[in-house]
């Protein structure tokens, strides 16, 4: 599906998805000031002074604000809007509408030092840029310290070039002068974008400690760059999935120092993502966590392809399943630092760059722990690879580790009766000699075919085999057996 056909798909959904919101919510409207500059005393969004209950702003809002109002920010160019650490700000939901962007917002956000804003619902940023300049034009928050924005809904992004040759950054930052500082961004629905255009993609830069997004982040039309907030600072940005389009593939890079920047995976179900990712000036990797909210059902399908769009290809750093699964799909010129299997309900698999499931992922080392790999095959030269360039080393029990083949019953069946009756897989696991996964061994039976997975010193290989009937009688009466004997004693 091309960008602009899922930007129309998007577009058509959004009166249903406005009425519903409407519905859940009944809050009443208020709309902000003026305010045209970063010293103007009208720009605090905590104070209910600077807010009126009609859009012509001449009727002066008396209460005091909270989850039973909305706030609108309409300008055409410009607003400054601050909260600060002594009022904050707390709504039902913020939306900034632009009709004619056409110069830089710095402080479209900002925060004194301690500043809280609080969302019931969602945080809408819709814009139209204006038929002036040429490169980007920027929309930021700006933070300043021990700051936070939670976003109880969506956070949503509405993009139109109008015609323009600039396009949109989005920036979530911390500011200079408070570089070595924390401030938090969460969002606990989703992150969605509406492109216009095809041509319309977001820039979007998150240079602080914590960005996290409990629902999906939709790539399809969104560079994201993960930044850092400061020299020596880490950043971490947690999504409960990352999410593509057919046919489309996101924008994924880092800025900042070697392995400062984690994308941790908290995805509670399966989710399938395209990215192109490179690094921006100084090399840097992504570390990935996987750290599924739901167990059985947290799954991410991450594609990573060549081609990081103004950027260089980039590597990543360690890559960790603690819970869930994870499947990785890497080209050819890519590869991992570390891959860690740390709990006993992860599961990691390799993939492709494409719609395919067969992929080949390059590790510097690894460790096994707990959890499952999984492998799928689909003939003799088809298959799953995983490569560690140095040593793969075991520092769990083989009682919490475990292999799930995937494969077609029949077409396995015609493999081994091609190989005189036993069909062998030596390399797909690979790594150094002197490796402490050597000697381990693994069996198990998929859909009546009996496989043996055994750690040499440098690879892993499986062989399947179809048990005699002979075999499979004694298997199925020690099963009966052992149902009577359980039978007998309740």
């Amino acid at each position: 599906m091309s960008q602009y056909l899922y930007a129309i798909r998007k577009i058509a959904a959004l009166p249903a998805l406005l009425a519903s919101c409407a519905l859940s919510h009944a809050a009443q409207d208020l709309y902000f000031n003026e305010s045209l500059n970063s010293s103007d005393p009208t720009r605090f969004l905590g104070q209910s002074s600077n807010w009126f209950t009609n859009a012509e702003r001449t009727e002066q809002f008396t209460g005091t604000l909270g989850s039973d109002y909305n706030g609108i920010v309409n300008a055409e160019s410009v607003v400054y809007g601050t909260v600060s650490s002594a009022i904050g700000l707390n709504l039902n939901s913020l939306t900034y509408n632009f009709s004619k962007a056409g110069m830089n917002n710095g402080y479209m956000v900002s925060f004194g030092f301690g500043g809280v804003a609080n969302l019931a619902e969602d945080f809408n940023l819709n814009v139209t840029l204006a038929h002036v300049g040429s490169g980007p034009l920027e929309e930021t928050i700006r933070m300043y310290g021990d700051n936070t924005f939670n976003i109880g809904g969506d956070f949503n992004i509405d993009y139109s070039r109008n015609g323009s040759g600039r396009y949109l950054v989005v920036n979530i930052i911390t500011d200079a002068s408070a570089a070595h500082t924390s401030n938090t961004f969460r969002v606990a629905g989703d992150m969605n974008i509406i492109s216009r255009q095809a041509d319309a993609r977001v820039r979007f830069n998150t240079n602080i400690t914590q960005f996290t997004v409990d629902g999906i982040v939709d790539m399809s039309v969104l560079q994201w760059t993960i930044g850092t907030p400061g020299e020596g600072y880490a950043s971490t940005a947690s999504v409960g999935g990352l999410t593509t389009a057919s046919g489309s593939d996101g924008w994924l890079r880092t800025a900042g120092g070697a392995g400062m920047s984690t994308l941790i995976f908290t995805n509670s179900t399966r989710q399938d993502a395209s990215v192109t990712y490179g690094y921006v000036d100084t090399e840097s990797m992504l570390n990935i966590t996987m750290k599924a909210s739901n167990a059985q059902s947290g799954y991410q399908i991450l594609r990573i392809r060549s081609g990081a769009y103004d950027a260089t290809d980039a590597n990543l750093g360690d890559v960790i399943i603690d819970t869930g699964r994870l499947d990785l799909g890497m080209h050819s010129d890519m590869k991992g630092a570390r891959l860690s299997l740390s709990g006993t309900e992860a599961m990691f698999s390799a993939t492709a760059i494409d719609s395919g499931n067969i992929g080949t992922v390059t590790f510097d080392e690894g460790e096994w722990y707990a959890g499952k790999i999984a492998i799928d095959i689909e003939g003799e030269l088809a298959y799953d690879k995983i490569v560690f360039n140095g040593r793969f080393n075991k520092t769990g029990s083989n009682h919490d580790m475990g292999f799930e083949f995937v494969f077609d019953a029949y077409t396995m069946r015609d493999l081994i009766s091609a190989n005189n009756g036993e069909f062998i897989l030596e390399d797909v696991i690979t790594y150094e000699t002197g490796s402490s996964m050597a000697g381990t061994v693994f069996e198990g039976n998929t859909s009546g075919i009996q496989w043996e997975a055994v750690f040499g010193d440098t690879s892993l290989s499986v062989s399947f085999t179809v048990p005699e009937p002979a075999a499979v009688a004694a298997v199925l009466g020690a099963a009966a057996l052992a149902f009577a004997a359980y039978r007998r004693r309740k």
